[in-house]
């Protein structure tokens, strides 16, 4: 079974693939494990709180998500005489990702990165629908390797990532449903931001 073109198939209107587009989104939520996720932020803010940092990866739409969290945390997030959020999204560096697709091959545009910044106490998360992204899952492995902690964020079956990290965030889902994967990323992304932020004391409104 494909939930997306399922739903897609049974609305009867626009209205109606929205109201149930929703609600697929709503139940996955409701599914995700919240005692992972509160691992996933202690993590996170334990690495920030002894001075390391946070590494993302990610391909395609979830990259925007990934590159969305550094924005959050870096600028959103700061706040003087509290422990700087670092953080990179290892895809934001145009040149040096072309560069190593061509030198090194796509596979290995995330694990060469890590071999030159890469410290013990450092996180590693990873964003990926499939869960099966060889690029990452070199990364991922190369973390584990080498002292870090290491996040998944996965859809569908979860894949080689979900069993390769040391934490994974799971949202089981059909193999269509890359939009409603894709939009839990990104309210992961806003979940851990928001909370980081408020709990270093940083006021969200203006």
């Amino acid at each position: 079974m494909h939930k997306l073109a399922q739903i897609f198939d049974e609305a009867t209107s626009i209205q109606d693939y929205t109201d149930k587009y929703l609600a697929r989104l709503i139940e996955l939520l409701q599914g995700l494990d919240r005692a992972v996720i509160e691992q996933i932020i202690e993590a996170v803010d334990g690495a920030f709180a002894t001075g390391n940092t946070l590494y993302l990866m990610a391909n395609g739409g979830s990259a925007a998500a990934a590159s969305h969290l550094v924005n959050d945390l870096v600028a959103g997030g700061y706040v003087e005489g509290q422990a700087p959020m670092r953080a990179f999204c290892l895809s934001d560096n145009t040149e040096t990702v072309t560069a190593l697709a061509n030198d090194a091959g796509y596979d290995n545009i995330f694990v060469n990165q890590l071999k030159v910044h890469l410290r013990p106490g450092d996180v590693v998360l990873a964003m990926s629908v499939s869960g099966n992204s060889e690029n990452v899952i070199r990364a991922i492995d190369y973390a584990n390797e080498n002292g870090a902690v290491t996040i998944a964020y996965c859809g569908f079956e979860g894949g080689r990532l979900s069993k390769n990290s040391q934490i994974a965030l799971h949202a089981l889902t059909t193999k269509d449903e890359y939009g409603p994967v894709e939009d839990i990323f990104a309210i992961m992304v806003h979940l851990l931001g928001t909370y980081l932020s408020m709990r270093r004391g940083k006021k969200l409104h203006h």
